[in-house]
Order: structure tokens, then C-alpha cells, then sequence
């Protein structure tokens, strides 16, 4: 097993919508103008099992992202840390010398770009979630092992939970049980394919807690996976930044 590198949970001062605006209530408004990607990968078919022993980087300053390899420019800049303070953590594709194609937590979902290897540090993770939508259920692995199964809630036919290959972006802590979020709020790269501009956010999709219990197993969410708090407690200690998340 690989050594595993603590991640400290950003304590969120305001309020989980902001980030993972997918799972709130509101009206969609037209989404503002992003920087051109790069054209996105293959989604992950239903049935994929998400790669174990992933290779994550890690960017310690602002990170240059390029369409493809050696161009003059990149395409995009990207902050060293999110919106709430994480470090930035990026799930590796491909390796192509001193070049790497890193998975984007921006849209469309699936979206890919260059970066130059020498400006990150790359770790392993051993870490991946899979959820499995028509059976309402998540696995963690560790080292090929489930170490945990639970049911949870998905989104509703109107606004779906996105399929396709995504990881953890963000660790936040509510700091209460009862919040809407439960006690712990993992956000992914991936955001809802209905709901382009949500409740003041990006529609970002994320993994929490609930303070409704009874919702999970349902289909009630605006696209987000909910588990129960003791369950997401427990994946805040055993899941890193970068863990690869794959729902199909």
C-alpha cells in the first residue's frame, strides 16, 4: 500500500452552496463565459471500475494548463488552491514524457489538458470511489479492496447525477451535523449537465452528509450523492484530494 499524505479539511465560513450549488434550490441563470478547453475524454461506461493507484499532482503556485503539448501559451491558468483553500490537486490521465494529461474541474464534464510535469509534484493515490447509480450504492477501495459499501441518495430524473470519470477537488467541513451538507461535504471536479448556473454557484456535483436521513437510497437531489454522516465522517479520514471518483 502506498504511503498515504494527510489532507486537511478546509473549514467552510460560508455556506456550502457557493460550492456545491448543484444540491441547493434556486433558479439556473445563463452561465458566464469560460476559457476554451481542451475537447473532453471518453465518459467512463456504465460498469467501469474506478483505477487503482492513481497518479495525482499536486501544484504548489498558480498552474499553466495547455491544450496540447509544447504550445506557446496555455489555455488556462489555474489557482493554486480553490475557491476554499484547498490545494489544488489534479487526477492524472496520461504521461508523455515531461508532459502530463490531467483531468479539469471545469465543463464540460471530461474536459483534459496539458501540464508541464516539473511544475507539480506528483503523488499515488491508492484511494477510489465508485458509485453505482441503478443500484444507489457507493464502494470505496483501498488498494483493490472494498473497505467500504453504503447506500445513498442520487439526483432526481430532472436534474441527474452525472456519469463519467471525476475526483475529489475539495474536503469541507460544515462543523454540524444537522447542516444540509451533514458535517463533512466532499466536492468533485464534475458539475450537473442541467443546471449550468445554480443558486449563486457553477453547479458543481459533491459527495456529503445529510440532515435528512430518510432520503437516502431515493432519487432526490439536484445531482449530488448523499450518505449518511457517519459515513461521510468516515470517507474524510480515509480519502485524500485527487482520489479518483467514478459514477456510472
Amino acid at each position: 500500500m502506498t504511503t498515504r499524505t494527510p489532507v486537511r479539511i478546509a473549514l467552510a465560513a460560508v455556506t456550502l452552496t457557493l460550492a456545491l450549488a448543484a444540491c441547493a434550490g434556486g433558479t439556473p441563470d445563463t452561465p458566464d463565459a469560460a476559457p476554451e478547453p481542451a475537447p473532453p475524454a471518453t465518459p467512463a461506461p456504465a460498469g467501469e471500475t474506478a483505477e487503482q493507484d492513481a497518479l495525482v499532482a499536486r501544484a504548489a503556485t498558480d498552474l499553466a494548463v495547455f491544450a496540447q503539448p509544447g504550445d506557446a501559451a496555455p489555455s488556462l491558468t489555474l489557482p493554486a488552491t480553490t475557491g476554499f483553500g484547498s490545494a489544488r490537486a489534479l487526477l492524472v490521465d496520461t504521461v508523455d514524457g515531461d508532459w502530463l494529461r490531467v483531468l479539469l474541474p471545469t465543463r464540460p464534464n471530461g474536459s483534459t489538458g496539458w501540464i508541464r510535469r516539473g511544475d507539480v509534484e506528483l503523488r499515488r493515490v491508492d484511494q477510489a470511489i465508485e458509485i453505482d447509480l441503478a443500484a444507489r450504492t457507493l464502494r470505496l477501495l483501498v488498494d483493490g479492496r472494498v473497505v467500504v459499501s453504503t447506500p445513498v441518495a442520487i439526483g432526481t430524473p430532472d436534474n441527474p447525477t452525472p456519469t463519467g470519470r471525476f475526483y475529489v477537488v475539495d474536503k469541507l467541513a460544515t462543523g454540524d451535523p444537522d447542516d444540509t451538507y451533514g458535517p463533512i461535504a466532499f466536492g468533485l471536479s464534475g458539475h450537473s449537465v442541467e443546471l449550468s448556473d445554480f443558486a449563486g454557484g457553477d453547479g458543481q456535483i459533491g459527495v456529503h452528509g445529510t440532515n435528512d436521513p430518510a432520503s437516502i437510497g431515493q432519487a432526490v437531489s439536484h445531482g449530488c450523492i448523499r450518505v449518511a454522516n457517519d459515513v461521510i465522517t468516515q470517507l474524510a479520514d480515509l480519502v485524500p484530494l485527487g482520489a479518483p471518483v467514478v459514477i456510472g
